[in-house]
C-alpha cells in the first residue's frame, strides 16, 4: 500500500487523461485548472516518469501515461461500484421507480397506500416516463417497462401479463343491451391508440373486415387521457386490462363484449443485475407481482 499515494493526484490524472483536457478534468473535478496541472506534476516527480505531452493544442499521453490510465480507470470504475453498493445497501428503504405516466396514474399512484401500509419504512420516489432505461446516467432503482424481454446486461422479470378488453362508459352505452355484438360495437365513436391498432387486432378477432377506415373515431398518443375520454363518454377503446381494472371496478368503464385480444407484450420489472436482492427492490417485486395476481 506503501506505493499507493497521492490519491487526488490520480484522480485529477485520470480525470485529464479521460478527456484529453486539464481545462475538462478541472471543471468535471470542480477545481481550478491551476490545480489539475499541479497535481499531475507532483505525480510525475514521485513516479519519476513524464506521464503527459503539454502542447498548445492540447495534451497527450506517454507511454508510462497510458499504463497509468488504464490502472487508474479501472480502480477508479471499481471504486465507483463499491461506494454504490455500499450506498445502495444502507438506504435499502429508498427506492426510486420508473414508469409510464399512464401506469403511474391508472394503476401504481391508487394502488401506493396499499404498499406503504405494508412497508412503512420504505420511501418511493416516481419517474414517469417512457425513455430507454440507462441506470448509468440516472438515479433510478428499478423500472416498469411494458413490452418484450431483451434488456442485455440488466436483470428484468416478467411481472404481469396483459390482455386487451374493449369497453366504454355507461353514458356511452346508455340501455343498449351487454354484451353487444361486433357490428353493434363498431358503429359506435372509436377511440385509437395512436401508436398501437388494436381496434384491428380486435376486428380480426371478431371476425369483422375493415371496418374502421371511416369510422368515427379519435386518436390518442397517450393511453391515460384515451382513458379519460372513454370515462366521459367520448367513445369506446380497446384497453390494457392492467389500466382500467379500477375503473371496471367501480363501473366507471364497461365490457362491451367477452373478446380478449391477447398480446405477446408484457409487464416487467427491470433493475441492474443483483439490485433484485436488495430489501426494498425485493419487497416492491412480489408486491407488483401480487397485486396484479388479485
Amino acid at each position: 500500500m506503501n506505493d499507493v499515494r497521492h490519491l487526488r493526484a490520480l484522480q485529477a490524472y485520470d480525470a485529464a487523461a479521460t478527456y484529453g483536457s486539464l481545462s475538462k478534468a478541472a471543471e468535471t473535478l470542480g477545481v481550478t485548472h491551476g490545480a489539475v496541472s499541479r497535481q499531475i506534476k507532483q505525480l510525475e516527480r514521485f513516479l519519476e516518469v513524464q506521464l503527459l505531452h503539454r502542447s498548445p493544442v492540447g495534451i497527450q499521453k506517454t507511454e508510462a501515461g497510458e499504463k497509468l490510465h488504464a490502472a487508474t480507470k479501472q480502480a477508479f470504475i471499481t471504486l465507483s461500484s463499491g461506494i454504490r453498493d455500499i450506498r445502495q445497501q444502507s438506504d435499502q428503504q429508498s427506492i426510486t421507480i420508473s414508469l409510464s405516466t399512464s401506469l403511474a396514474i391508472k394503476w401504481l399512484v391508487p394502488k401506493l397506500p396499499e404498499f406503504r401500509d405494508r412497508y412503512p419504512g420504505i420511501s418511493v420516489f416516481l419517474d414517469a416516463n417512457d425513455d430507454v432505461i440507462d441506470f448509468s446516467e440516472r438515479n433510478i432503482d428499478v423500472a416498469l417497462r411494458y413490452g418484450l424481454p431483451g434488456w442485455k446486461g440488466l436483470f428484468s422479470e416478467r411481472v404481469g401479463d396483459e390482455e386487451l378488453v374493449v369497453v366504454a362508459s355507461p353514458s356511452l352505452i346508455g340501455n343498449i343491451q351487454l354484451p353487444m355484438s361486433p357490428e353493434a360495437i363498431a358503429d359506435l365513436p372509436l377511440l385509437h391508440d395512436q401508436f398501437d391498432p388494436a381496434w384491428d387486432r380486435w376486428a380480426e378477432s371478431v371476425g369483422l373486415d375493415c371496418m374502421f377506415e371511416h369510422s368515427n373515431s379519435v386518436q390518442f398518443n397517450n393511453m391515460a387521457l384515451l382513458i379519460a375520454a372513454a370515462i366521459e363518454g367520448q367513445g369506446a377503446m380497446i384497453a390494457r386490462r392492467i389500466l382500467i381494472e379500477d375503473d371496471l371496478k367501480s363501473n366507471r368503464l364497461l365490457r362491451l363484449d367477452h373478446t380478449k385480444v391477447s398480446i405477446e407484450r408484457a409487464l416487467f420489472l427491470v433493475c441492474r443485475n443483483g439490485d433484485q436482492e436488495r430489501t426494498g427492490l425485493r419487497q416492491f417485486k412480489d408486491w407488483v407481482i401480487a397485486t396484479l395476481k388479485q
